[in-house]
């Protein structure tokens, strides 16, 4: 990708804090990959109150708690599709399932969470030592909760995969304020971009009709705080792509 945009005449730039629009070189249009609150700080006054009151009001979504494991053995699921499936959602009955999402936004986690589990060394085998594999898993919780979810996580597992936690050789944790950590964009371990509440499904970041652009005609927003929001699409960037050449006249 950095070989086709260079291509193209575009330049990486690297450990480059960007805290004002006076980093930025200056430009026709400028890319926001950031939340709402990030932007604000970014651009001071160079947004109308109005909309800059709207991106204030912006809600983030339930956080995320991540383990990683190092195994001697693939995941023993009970179920033989499981154990030739690239993902495993566990999550048990349906009625267990919203129960868990349900919790992640209150103030108390689930104890029996619904449990994304990755389990690509099935398929790789340059994710893990000959003969041995990984996995990492993540469930939602409230946003910023600060419990642990270890037990939880790997109790979910070992109830459909009975001797799973014989094969861990060692285990890796990130909690939602890890994630912010990591990425000031995941607020709270906010890792979808934002809520998706009704309104925000429909009006994200700003109730606007073209949701990419911003009142100022140089400022627009391509990351997951914009329709269709998190996921694994690219087409938060793409539309908003497609904004910015139609404004230069593209």
């Amino acid at each position: 990708m950095i070989a086709r945009l260079g291509e193209h005449g575009g330049t990486v730039r690297l450990n480059t804090p960007v805290r004002t629009l006076r980093d930025v070189p200056e430009a026709r249009a400028i890319l926001f990959d950031l939340s709402p609150r990030q932007i604000l700080q970014i651009v001071g006054d160079e947004l109308p109150s109005s909309y800059s009151g709207q991106l204030r009001k912006f809600q983030q979504g339930p956080g995320v708690f991540k383990m990683d494991w190092a195994l001697s053995g693939p995941i023993p699921w009970k179920n033989e599709q499981c154990r030739r499936a690239a993902t495993v959602h566990a999550g048990g009955t349906f009625e267990e399932v919203a129960r868990s999402e349900a919790a992640a936004w209150t103030d108390r986690p689930s104890e029996k969470p619904f449990v994304l589990v990755a389990q690509q060394s099935l398929f790789d085998e340059t994710r893990a030592p000959a003969g041995r594999h990984t996995g990492w898993a993540y469930c939602h919780v409230p946003n910023g909760c600060e419990t642990d979810m270890t037990e939880r996580i790997e109790a979910q597992i070992e109830r459909f995969a009975p001797g799973f936690r014989d094969t861990i050789l060692a285990r890796h944790a990130m909690r939602p304020a890890d994630f912010e950590r990591h990425n000031p964009n995941m607020i709270g371990g906010d890792i979808g971009g934002g809520a998706n509440t009704l309104r925000q499904f429909v009006f994200r970041p700003a109730a606007r009709w073209n949701p990419y652009s911003t009142p100022n005609p140089r400022l627009f927003i391509c990351s997951s705080s914009t329709p269709p929001g998190g996921g694994v699409h690219g087409m938060c960037g793409y539309w908003a792509a497609q904004t910015v050449l139609r404004r230069l006249g593209k």
